[in-house]
């Protein structure tokens, strides 16, 4: 039985992970509304252009700061939770330090070097997108840190309000400076008689937006830490410890900490990074030079924005996760650590689950809806991919919690294991078959489901772990596979006579209503779960008068 401070705790951690979660769908929404008008100013090549660099960039971002936003959580929630506000401040100023000299370092060879990072993926158009991306490592760098040092504090508010103006300005000047960029291709492409400038100046407009949005974050992030500045002098002035870690402490912890995340992120981004380059090189050896952009175009601007949008759930819930887990480890508390990680998995499967069954459901119409696009190719992919929904959700979320658990080199010898795996099937299935495109879909779920596994394991073994199956998994799958039954006959019903944008969210309204009562009726959710989300408590009020719940 808990008691009312356990149950104030639980509901702050699953509000805190909600509110991330929320912030995070929602800017990938946004993000998904500015890839559909996306695909039409710059067309599958400027995509194919802009995953190139993207990709690039990424990798470049990994290896250089991607652990410190982490890193940064985790120590200073370590801190915190023991009333040490003076290492804590000092955790972040020295995290700030590394930030911007490694962003500056970053950001200059890879604007110097962006031709030749640009070929590294057969996709020299690229260069241009690229190029404009490289400053956006300084920003993204410090503005990370910042970040990482509100979580480790226990407030999810200031990254999920960041992201959201992240991302509003990402849309408005990325759709904009791509429309007018790809003008300016245009009268390039003409003088130097290659028209795929057009789709290369595009790329190049939408990663302008990539830039302005972070620099929007960052400057949000910069107010709201002057002014939390005065309640922080006043808690290191109350702050009872004496003994303050060194500068050379503080580094050495630092980087302790972020080498392992770094390592684990990389091999995970690096699989992305693989996935392109095998693709393209193989298509090339296979005569297939001319769909390779075409079809990895669809892949990265269509289908990966799509199964992106419920991923981005279970990254904001494993974000929450890592400090409070920190936490508990630090302070012992072993049972409420496995009662953390059982409800925080739950919670995101009975998300992820659903999404998984209306995506294969859906798929053309979803297609149709966001894209305007009746291609095979693209609605295949996501019948094939969907299952990654749950595969990358479950991966994501495990890996997040080994690290609050600080054991950080499990994830990486599990990302290894896991890349060597998807390796082999990726090259055997773009090498002897004709799934092209298709084959890099389904490796990746057996990339992710090869890291759930492992990852599960070392849980279970860790901290006597055992994860409930039947309210977790069970009944979700059965309640998703109803509904995605039923919304697959309305779809076929209603786009009897044609697609339609309306008829298509009246059956993701429809199935959603279905899948949620199924919840209820079959008790996967009750009333703690309910209670403990954002406007919970009314909502089940009015199922308790429905006589859904008791």
């Amino acid at each position: 039985m808990k008691t009312g401070r356990e149950k104030s705790k639980f509901n702050n951690f699953i509000v805190q992970g909600g509110i991330l979660a929320i912030a995070g769908v929602t800017a990938r929404m946004l993000g998904l509304f500015k890839r559909v008008p996306q695909a039409y100013i710059i067309g599958d090549y400027g995509n194919s252009y802009y995953a190139a660099a993207y990709e690039i960039y990424n990798i470049i971002y990994t290896i250089s700061v991607y652990g410190l936003p982490i890193s940064v959580s985790k120590l200073v929630s370590a801190n915190v939770s023991k009333g040490q506000y003076r290492n804590a401040d000092k955790i972040f100023k020295c995290s700030i330090s590394l930030a911007a000299v490694t962003g500056l370092i970053t950001s200059v060879l890879v604007f110097l070097f962006s031709d030749n990072l640009s070929r590294i993926l057969n996709e020299p158009m690229s260069f241009l997108a690229l190029r404009t991306l490289a400053p956006t490592l300084f920003v993204v760098s410090v503005m990370g840190v910042l970040r990482g040092y509100f979580q480790g504090l226990g407030s999810m508010v200031p990254t999920a309000v960041s992201q959201l103006l992240e991302q509003v300005v990402l849309v408005a000047v990325s759709l904009t400076a791509a429309f007018f960029m790809t003008k300016k291709g245009e009268k390039v492409g003409l003088i130097l008689h290659n028209d795929k400038y057009r789709a290369a100046y595009g790329a190049s407009g939408i990663t302008l937006g990539c830039l302005a949005g972070a620099v929007t974050g960052l400057v949000f992030l910069g107010f709201l830490y002057s002014a939390y500045r005065k309640r922080l002098k006043k808690q290191i002035y109350r702050d009872p410890s004496h003994s303050i870690d060194s500068t050379f402490e503080v580094f050495k912890t630092l980087l302790l900490t972020i080498i392992p995340i770094v390592i684990s992120s990389f091999v995970n981004n690096i699989s992305n990074f693989l996935d392109q380059f095998l693709h393209n090189r193989i298509m090339i050896e296979k005569g297939l030079e001319e769909i390779k952009s075409v079809n990895w175009g669809i892949y990265s601007g269509k289908y990966s924005v799509l199964i992106g949008v419920p991923i981005a759930i279970s990254a904001a819930m494993g974000a929450s996760s890592v400090p409070t887990i920190s936490g508990l480890m630090k302070r012992k508390e072993y049972d409420e650590a496995n009662n953390r990680i059982e409800r925080v998995i739950r919670i995101t499967m009975m998300i992820a689950i659903p999404c998984c069954a209306g995506m294969i459901a859906l798929a053309p119409s979803l297609m149709w809806t966001l894209f305007s696009v009746t291609q095979p190719v693209a609605y295949n992919l996501v019948r094939i991919g969907a299952a990654g929904v749950v595969l990358f959700s479950f991966s994501t979320l495990t890996n997040a919690i080994l690290q609050g658990m600080s054991r950080l080199i499990k994830p990486i010898i599990h990302g290894i294991i896991a890349l060597c795996i998807h390796v082999v099937i990726l090259v055997s299935l773009l090498k002897f078959t004709d799934m092209n495109i298709y084959a890099v879909a389904l490796s990746n779920n057996f990339f992710s489901l090869a890291i759930c596994i492992m990852n599960i394991y070392s849980i279970s073994k860790i901290l006597k772990y055992r994860q409930e199956v039947r309210r977790t998994f069970a009944l979700p799958v059965i309640c998703a596979s109803i509904m995605g039954a039923a919304v697959f006959f309305l779809d076929k019903i209603f786009q009897k006579n044609g697609y339609s944008r309306i008829m298509t969210i009246v059956c993701i309204l429809i199935g959603a209503l279905i899948y949620f009562v199924g919840l209820i009726v079959s008790q996967a959710v009750g009333k703690e779960e309910i209670t403990a989300i954002p406007g919970g408590t009314r909502l089940y009020g009015v199922l308790k008068k429905l006589r859904l719940m008791s």
